[in-house]
């Protein structure tokens, strides 16, 4: 009786170990495929004073305030 729970667990384990060998080859499989088709992200472009832009958020965030903030 304890020889055929042992055989069980044995196999049991062997395919826990087995799924979980296959699942890390298909991930790194998966990750490898998706790297060849990954794109590079866009570059902002920069608009005077080298700050990209940044000035006229700023200046759009400070007025949404002015205007929220005023009733």
């Amino acid at each position: 009786m304890i020889e055929q729970g042992l055989v069980l667990m044995g196999a049991g384990m062997g395919v826990v170990g087995l799924f979980l060998t296959l699942m890390v080859v298909v991930m790194y499989g998966a990750s490898a495929i998706l790297r060849k088709f990954e794109k590079e992200p866009p570059k902002k472009k920069t608009t005077g004073g080298g700050r990209g832009g940044q000035d006229v958020e700023i200046a759009v965030a400070i007025a949404a305030v002015k205007a929220h903030t005023r009733g």
